[in-house]
């Protein structure tokens, strides 16, 4: 799959920005796709040419076991944490409508069933089976939340890393109760592929621990209606976990 993005929104994985501000009216439903070497052809009017475009090579981030001791994982969960409000997630959803308050409920209870399947070592691809697709919208809740998770805990060298393999069998499973393209975000954040506003906070995190950048957090807060921010809590969880399987001024008793 190809998104076709506006020059306003960042790089991506599979993406092609166009130089266009407002695109909404070139486009139609249903108009033939054909890709060809140079180009992309929409329609019988529309050329996009590729050939000299330039391609984002996303960044690659690894760990050693002393720089991911030096990483303060435990300050990071809570200043994500701090940056979300009531208003910015389904999971905190306090409205009048009963079904949203019945998804928060279960979103809730469910992503501490997960979390405690991480701290465990046990259950996880049940865990994660479970919560894909929970929520609504073109990417769920939920689905951004695991999103967040697996962008932290399979950064090469963590030590939740191992469990990368639960979180694809997780999907291959349970796939079929999320959208298309929430299926394939969540395959392609599992093998550490996002788009760039994200790689900030990632680089922020690794190469300047010490140094908090609120200008990353709103960069991705940005991100759909809800999907950014539920991405953050999802990157927020994994900051606290990775704080409990070993990072620094762990409390040795927490595992």
């Amino acid at each position: 799959m190809l998104t076709l993005l506006s020059e306003s929104c960042d790089n991506a994985p599979n993406s092609c920005r166009l130089a266009l501000t407002h695109c909404n009216s070139l486009f139609r439903p249903g108009e033939q796709v054909r890709f060809t070497g140079s180009g992309i052809a929409v329609g019988d009017d529309k050329w996009i040419e590729t050939s000299s475009c330039q391609r984002w090579i996303m960044p690659t981030w690894s760990l050693t076991a002393g720089h991911f001791n030096a990483i303060p994982w435990r300050h990071w969960g809570e200043m994500l944490h701090q940056h979300l409000g009531h208003e910015d997630t389904l999971f905190l959803y306090a409205g009048d409508n009963p079904f949203y308050r019945e998804m928060a409920r279960e979103l809730q209870q469910r992503r501490q069933i997960l979390k405690k399947a991480l701290t465990r070592k046990k259950d996880i691809a049940d865990a994660v089976a479970r919560f894909i697709g929970l929520g609504i919208g073109l990417t769920p809740s939920s689905d951004d939340y695991l999103v967040g998770l697996g962008i932290i805990l399979f950064i090469s060298g963590h030590p939740l890393e191992k469990y990368q393999e639960d979180f694809l069998a997780a999907l291959q499973r349970a796939g079929n109760n999320t959208t298309l393209i929430s299926k394939v975000t969540l395959e392609a954040a599992f093998h550490q592929r996002y788009r760039e506003s994200i790689t900030r906070l990632v680089k922020n995190i690794i190469t300047e621990p010490n140094n908090f950048l609120t200008q990353s957090i709103t960069d991705i807060k940005k991100i759909g209606s809800s999907s950014g921010c539920d991405m953050l809590y999802g990157m927020a969880d994994a900051c606290t976990l990775s704080y409990q399987s070993g990072g620094n001024y762990v409390n040795q008793n927490s595992c």
